[in-house]
């Protein structure tokens, strides 16, 4: 039986020991990179009435009347996209747009804000509890473009870093061992913004007008059958 040389034998256990190093080294780098976690605004959309982790901004989304979406300050890692907000979108939509009539032309798009948990929060701020908005826009109106009807934003290369002054100033800042301390709260109140309630009013004109000229014609219809009536007679 032939042995090989020690030189060769040498060289081959430096390759394999090379190789496992790098290996360790490329495992280690990518348990890293999926356990890196970092808290920002998470954009939730309504798929039935479940709450779904959006993969892509809310201006290339076109919400239908009637539907919600959600804004929930959270952290998350590439493999954990968070948790969603407590109330289910037919519960929010109902809280915040009932009191808002519908329009032709136009859509309701309830919006929840939830700056999630106090545990989470930059330090010396507190986090607002959630809330819940009523954004009324054109029937083609995109998620981000409602979310600008309702509350303030702090931009960074169209990237959402603060939601009606929360946070402050950081943006996706990264977190080191969060651990959840309470959980998703339930919406307590809700806000009807001005846009929204400027054109339940203008509805509501609307209808009054309506119903107005309706009874003066029906009036006059009245007096025209009386005074025809009188000259039968």
């Amino acid at each position: 039986m032939s042995i090989a040389p020690r030189p060769l034998i040498r060289n081959i256990s430096k390759l394999t020991f090379a190789l496992a190093a790098i290996v360790m080294f490329t495992l280690s780098v990518a348990g890293n990179a999926n356990a890196a976690e970092y808290r920002y605004w998470t954009f939730w959309t309504q798929e039935s009435d479940s709450w779904v982790f959006s993969p892509v901004g809310s201006a290339s989304t076109n919400p239908p009347e009637g539907s919600a979406q959600a804004w929930r300050f959270d952290a998350t890692s590439p493999s954990v996209p968070g948790v969603p907000p407590a109330d289910l979108p037919s519960a929010v939509f109902e809280r915040a747009c009932s009191d808002v009539l519908p329009i032709v032309g136009t859509k309701r798009v309830a919006i929840v804000i939830d700056s999630g948990d106090p545990a989470l929060s930059p330090e010396g701020e507190v986090p607002p509890a959630p809330t819940a908005y009523c954004a009324v826009g054109k029937l083609d109106t995109h998620g981000y473009d409602l979310l600008k009807t309702i509350v303030e934003l702090r931009t960074d290369n169209g990237f959402i870093c603060g939601i009606s002054g929360y946070p402050a100033s950081e943006c996706a800042t990264p977190v080191d061992d969060y651990v959840v301390s309470t959980p998703p709260q339930p919406i307590t109140e809700q806000i009807v913004p001005d846009v929204a309630r400027d054109a339940a009013l203008a509805s509501s004109d609307t209808t009054m007008a309506q119903l107005g000229s309706a009874i003066v014609i029906g009036l006059l219809a009245v007096a025209g059958f009386y005074f025809w009536r009188r000259r039968k007679s």
